[in-house]
């Protein structure tokens, strides 16, 4: 191979790694503002007033997508962690607690959130690699984000 194929080769992949990295940073930014938009609701009108969010912004979404969005991850961002966080708080309460209070077992808040999730991947066939690593990111950033924004001393 020529040195000058060699150099727009290598051109080439610079290039395309360049705009994978610059998608990943929109990514992220996307999912630090969602999840902080999600603490700042939740810290104002508590854990049934975030899944309400949660809850509108996919029906305010889902309906006209026809890809996966910024917005759509936006919502799938809040919504796994406000499902996480809450069935850690029902978690820690024992089953004979949880029942008396009437609150939701842990299992079926994490089972409920899969499936809305899993049930967006599915709808616009994202790999399941692909939604293993946008779960990896809001565990990386986005529950930091929520964490500042939600508990801000």
């Amino acid at each position: 191979m020529d040195a000058a194929r060699t150099a727009a080769i290598v051109a080439a992949c610079v290039m395309v790694f360049g705009q994978a990295r610059a998608g990943e940073t929109d990514r992220i930014a996307n999912i630090e503002r969602a999840a902080s938009e999600i603490g700042t609701i939740e810290a104002a009108n508590g854990a049934d007033g975030a899944m309400a969010a949660v809850q509108q912004c996919y029906a305010s979404e889902l309906p006209a997508a026809s890809s996966l969005t910024p917005r759509l991850e936006a919502c799938m961002t809040q919504d796994l962690i406000v499902s996480k966080v809450s069935a850690a708080f029902y978690g820690r309460l024992d089953a004979d607690m949880r029942k008396r209070i009437g609150s939701p077992e842990p299992d079926e808040i994490r089972a409920a959130m899969v499936g809305r999730v899993v049930g967006v991947f599915a709808r616009f066939k994202v790999a399941e690699a692909d939604g293993v690593s946008f779960n990896a990111l809001v565990d990386r950033y986005g529950v930091a984000a929520y964490a500042k924004a939600r508990f801000p001393r």
